[in-house]
This record gives C-alpha cells, sequence and structure tokens, in this order.
C-alpha cells in the first residue's frame, strides 16, 4: 500500500499525494512489515471494509485493484467503446482490468497462459482470450542476435494480428506489468495514439524495443504507481455495490505463508490467495447481504 505520506509535503495539499517526497509502500519501505495481526498505518490509508465481504475477501484486492482503477480509470481515462489488450488477466491485477473495460463500456482481450484461465477471464468479461504459449517466440529475453530478433518480430506481428482480429481492431490501450518480455509486442501492438499503461515489470525492467513505433505513430507510454487515497475510495464504493468483485482462488492459515508465495511463483494461482491471520475460519465478518468474492477454480 502507498499514500503513507507527510501532512508537511505540500504535494499533499492540491497536489497528487503520490508525488510526495516522503510517500513511502506500507509493509515493503516502512520497518512494520505485513501479515501481522497487529500494524501502524496513517487514517487516510483506512477504509470501510465492504459489510457483505468476509474478512478474507476483504483482504484479498486492495493493492491490485487499485493499482488497475488507477490505470485504466484515471491514468487512461478510458471510454465506452475502447479496445483494451491485457496482460496477465487472470492474475491479481488481471481480473480486476478486465471487470473495470466491463463497467466502463469497453471491449478486453486478456493474455493467459492455460484455457482454464482463459475461461474465468471471459467469465469476467472479456470478449475473448489469447493463450500466451501459442506465441512463445514473440518473448523478448534480452540479447537476441540479429536472427533471433527477426523472429521474434515476427511472432510478435503474427501476435498483434491477432489481437486486432479478436477486438475488431487495433487495442486503444495495453495494460502493461510484464515489462521485458512483452513490452516491444505491447508497443508495437497499441494502435497510433494509443497508450501503454504499465505499473510493473515481473519479467525484467529493462525495457528494450524498436522505438520508431512509438514516435511515428505517436503513442504514449504512461508509469503508474498503485492509487491515491481518493481513488482508492472511489474504487472500493465500486465493491460495495458489487460492480466489481473480488476474484479469491484459495484461503490458507498463516502457516501457509510460504506455500502460497510459492503458488504464486510457479504461477498456478487465478486471481487472489488469502491468508487468513486474526481470523479464527474462513467465511466470518459478513454483516451484511450481497455479492461476495468470485470462486476461481482451477479446471
Amino acid at each position: 500500500h502507498c499514500n503513507q505520506a507527510s501532512y508537511e509535503d505540500v504535494e499533499v495539499h492540491g497536489l497528487d499525494p503520490l508525488a510526495a517526497p516522503s510517500q513511502q509502500i506500507w509493509g515493503y519501505e516502512t520497518s512494520w512489515g505485513s501479515f501481522a495481526q497487529f500494524t501502524k498505518v496513517q487514517a487516510q490509508q483506512l477504509l470501510p471494509k465492504p459489510k457483505n465481504l468476509t474478512w478474507e475477501e476483504a483482504a484479498s484486492y486492495g493493492l491490485t485493484y487499485f493499482t488497475a482503477y488507477r490505470m485504466l480509470m484515471d491514468q487512461c481515462d478510458i471510454q465506452p467503446g475502447d479496445r483494451v489488450l491485457v496482460w496477465g488477466a487472470a492474475g491479481g491485477l488481471g481480473v480486476f482490468a478486465i471487470q473495470l473495460c466491463k463497467i466502463a463500456g469497453a471491449q478486453a482481450v486478456g493474455v493467459v497462459s492455460s484455457e482454464a484461465k482463459g475461461e474465468l477471464v471471459k467469465r469476467l468479461g472479456a470478449v475473448d482470450y489469447i493463450d500466451r504459449n501459442e506465441f512463445k517466440g514473440m518473448m523478448r529475453k534480452g540479447g537476441e542476435d540479429p536472427d533471433e530478433e527477426t523472429a521474434r518480430f515476427k511472432e510478435s506481428r503474427r501476435f498483434s494480428k491477432h489481437v486486432k482480429e479478436l477486438l475488431g481492431g487495433e487495442p486503444d490501450i495495453v495494460f502493461e506489468h510484464v515489462g521485458q518480455a512483452t513490452f516491444p509486442t505491447s508497443v508495437l501492438t497499441v494502435k497510433p495514439f494509443g497508450k501503454v499503461v504499465i505499473c510493473g515489470a515481473t519479467s525484467g525492467y529493462n525495457l528494450d524495443f524498436d522505438v520508431r513505433y512509438l514516435w511515428m505513430r505517436q503513442k504514449q507510454i504512461i508509469g503508474s504507481h498503485f492509487a491515491n487515497a481518493y481513488e482508492c475510495y472511489k474504487a472500493n464504493e465500486l465493491i460495495e455495490r458489487g460492480q466489481i468483485r473480488p476474484v479469491l482462488w484459495r484461503t490458507m492459515g498463516f502457516d501457509g505463508v510460504g506455500e502460497a508465495h510459492q503458488l504464486m511463483r510457479e504461477n498456478k494461482h487465478l486471481g487472489k490467495i488469502s491468508i487468513l491471520v486474526g481470523a479464527e475460519s474462513e467465511g466470518l465478518g459478513r454483516t451484511a447481504e450481497g455479492p461476495g468474492a468470485i470462486r476461481a477454480e482451477v479446471g
């Protein structure tokens, strides 16, 4: 979580607080950690827990959902009818990106790693999905020789053509968080004057791409990092109204923290994994009727 900043920073007053020099990520840059029964935060970092969610459901969405919200709703100003390509569409960020596209009236195609994950993405509102294993050759590894790069670029063009066929046109927005492996393809695939919005780089943060496809076609690259307090508040309202729902795959006890991280590392999960810290069992904490989390299953 971001939004931990000094009230004395002028950026907190009238600018986006994420620009404040004192801005820190709670649990990562602070000394208080995470996965704890008790912790210390600033007041603006707190949001009301949706009454229709259990503790494990409520714990599962904040970081990735609010990040996706800022990327699409504010940084890209997504509009009805926009076409969107979402990398990692069945993961923690992607499941929310797909849902946000749907409620915004945009069309999304998700890139996934299996048929089971593709079916989940369609269930969440995507018009279709692409199995990235069918386009392995497009992934940038770094250090390709000229012949290897020619072959890689050819696969990227084939992928871009397929995206255009599924969406009925080139994407207005590419939702990026993979980084090195996919970024050259993202820049190639997005339409002229389109936007590539990126919040991370799980495959590597040194990005290498043909910049001619950026400047000659006047495309935009937009960096995005979490969300400010107001964006978090507005995004949370959609959860409270049931318009956006967490996607929960598995809930584990505190002794399962290590296993949970290993499952993520091996890309065996769909959506989110929750860890019970204070709650004694699953299903506690709901105080009102309403849609809870979508339960994802590996088929």
